[in-house]
């Protein structure tokens, strides 16, 4: 990595994550310092742990930014749109109740998952560009797709249960995509 802009977008990329990651992560200093009340309904803190997982991945996959020699202002602004959009989601699905009535936390959630769900479909279709630009469309590109399904499912769902089943679902094709790429990293060396 000789060319300066490769190093000026890796910073950008991992700025933007790291924002997201702070944001989140106050959030969770705040539930567990007692400084939140209410507690976000569980539905909500597992998207807001899943969220946190998925960030810190990302931030770890920031060396394959490492290998582009040269950038085109659009591809590196489509490089951003990724972290920005979780930076988004991160603020959305960690957004307090305003009346503090505990027993509106569902209806908190479903409030907020429209567009939680709509960014972290948004993010997929990244994913699968980023999959498409650097020639990697694969069985982890498959596993993005069907995140993407489930994210534009659970966008436009009220019930319960299907929530309820979204996020193991989600955290099952988070989790099954990072033992892929894993795989995937292991085998190329």
């Amino acid at each position: 990595m000789d060319n300066p802009t490769t190093l000026l977008v890796a910073i950008m990329f991992v700025t933007i994550l790291a924002i997201a990651i702070g944001n989140i992560m106050m959030d969770f200093a705040e539930i567990a310092g007692g400084l939140r009340r209410p507690i976000p309904e569980r539905i909500q803190l597992s998207w807001m742990f899943l969220q946190l997982f998925v960030l810190l991945n990302i931030f770890w996959e920031t060396k394959a930014i490492l290998d582009v020699e040269d950038w085109l202002f659009v591809e590196f602004l489509f490089v951003i749109t990724g972290p920005m959009v979780l930076l988004f989601a991160t603020s959305v699905i960690t957004t307090p109740e305003q009346d503090g009535q505990s027993g509106e936390r569902y209806s908190h959630y479903l409030g907020l998952s429209r567009r939680y769900f709509t960014m972290l479909a948004i993010h997929e279709v990244w994913i699968l560009g980023i999959d498409y630009w650097f020639a990697l469309l694969n069985m982890m590109s498959l596993v993005s797709l069907g995140l993407l399904i489930l994210f534009l499912v659970l966008a436009v769902s009220r019930s319960h249960r299907v929530h309820v089943v979204g996020a193991s679902l989600g955290w099952a094709g988070y989790l099954i995509a990072i033992v892929l790429r894993t795989l995937n990293t292991t085998g190329a060396q």
